[in-house]
């Protein structure tokens, strides 16, 4: 077998299901797996294909996977106890992500099974005029805004005034936590989602068609789940709205592979009706988001298939905006180059003030 050139080549080939030829520099490789958090999800692919890996290397990646599905076990019983109490209230409401990839059957088959993907919290869509009553019902659960000290073993609260700064500066709702009572997972945190643009108002329309579209879901555990189609159009808008965040460029993120791997494994598996999809993209007006986002999917996963969608919609990489001091970008790099980069700030350019 000859040397890998190119690690990237080497992890996406497994994440895809094709056995490589080549060998990778496993200290290189595993980096990039930590990074990009698909540890647990590259190790149960290339176990699949029955890749021979270095015993060091695979008890490493093992540990993580078998840590993730535990860690997607804590979760689903709180997700049905959320579930239980959201039920009684008075608002729409809608997991998202990873909650909904680890236990959702979507109609055909769940996306992955447990160990495979990596989730820190438990989203949940909400309109904005729903926050106050779901926030309310999380408090009587026991959470309360704030965050986990490592360090002493407790929840921090917010003060009212950090509260209000963050809905007012970020447009975000301070995540809700919990002391869980495992030592391993010591905490459960809530962020409650309500805009699907970088500014609060940003396609109310489709927020609220989205939830709109939500139906229950019996999979792993009962939850209610936005339409498969809704679903993969809230990855496509999350996606995009990170990959317009300078910030996000500067903390490496913006191109995370388990973000782009979600909605690559969704197109893989069928479970999007792309006549449906195509409709509600013409809709809402969003075919430059789809086709920025898809066009990433398509590059990084090396599929024909993603790239001639992308291509349709558009495909154009959007520029990333530094908020804070009024500042816009442009990349000098195609997503190749982006995701193979340690850091991808070198590779913009700034074309303009805000």
């Amino acid at each position: 077998m000859k040397r890998a050139q190119d690690n990237v080549s080497y992890i996406v080939s497994i994440l895809k299901g094709d056995k490589p030829s080549i060998v990778p520099n496993w200290f290189e490789a595993i980096g990039f797996l930590f990074c990009n958090k698909i540890a647990g999800l590259f190790y149960n692919k290339a176990k699949i294909l029955g890749i021979d890996m270095p015993k060091k290397i695979e008890f490493i990646l093992r540990d993580i996977f078998n840590k993730q599905a535990r860690s997607v076990a804590c979760k689903r019983e709180f997700i049905k106890e959320i579930s239980n109490v959201l039920g009684d209230c008075d608002a729409k409401y809608a997991f998202l992500k990873g909650s909904v990839l680890s236990n959702s059957q979507f109609d055909v088959k769940q996306i992955y099974v447990d160990g495979e993907r990596v989730s820190n919290d438990i989203d949940i869509l909400v309109l904005p005029s729903n926050i106050t009553a779901v926030g309310n019902a999380l408090r009587n659960m026991g959470f309360v805004q704030g965050r986990f000290d490592y360090k002493c073993k407790e929840i921090i609260e917010f003060s009212r005034t950090e509260i209000i700064k963050r809905r007012m500066t970020r447009g975000e709702v301070a995540p809700f936590v919990k002391l869980t009572g495992n030592p391993e997972f010591p905490f459960i945190e809530i962020d409650l989602n309500f805009s699907l643009g970088n500014t609060p108002n940003d396609k109310q329309d489709l927020l609220q068609a989205i939830l709109d579209s939500t139906k229950y879901d019996g999979g792993k555990v009962g939850l209610y789940k936005p339409s498969n189609e809704m679903f993969f159009i809230h990855l496509i808008m999350h996606q995009y709205k990170e990959s317009c965040l300078y910030f996000m460029v500067q903390r490496s993120k913006e191109l995370d592979i388990y973000k782009l791997a979600d909605i690559y494994y969704m197109l893989k598996n069928n479970v999007v009706d792309l006549n449906i999809l195509d409709g509600i993209v013409k809709q809402y007006d969003i075919a430059e988001r789809v086709g920025a986002v898809l066009q990433q999917v398509g590059d990084v996963f090396e599929d024909t298939r993603i790239l001639e969608i992308a291509r349709e919609y558009g495909g154009k990489q959007p520029l990333v905006i530094d908020y804070e001091n009024k500042r816009q970008f442009a990349w000098q790099a195609s997503i190749s180059e982006r995701i193979r980069a340690f850091s991808a700030l070198e590779l913009l350019k700034e074309v303009s003030q805000c």
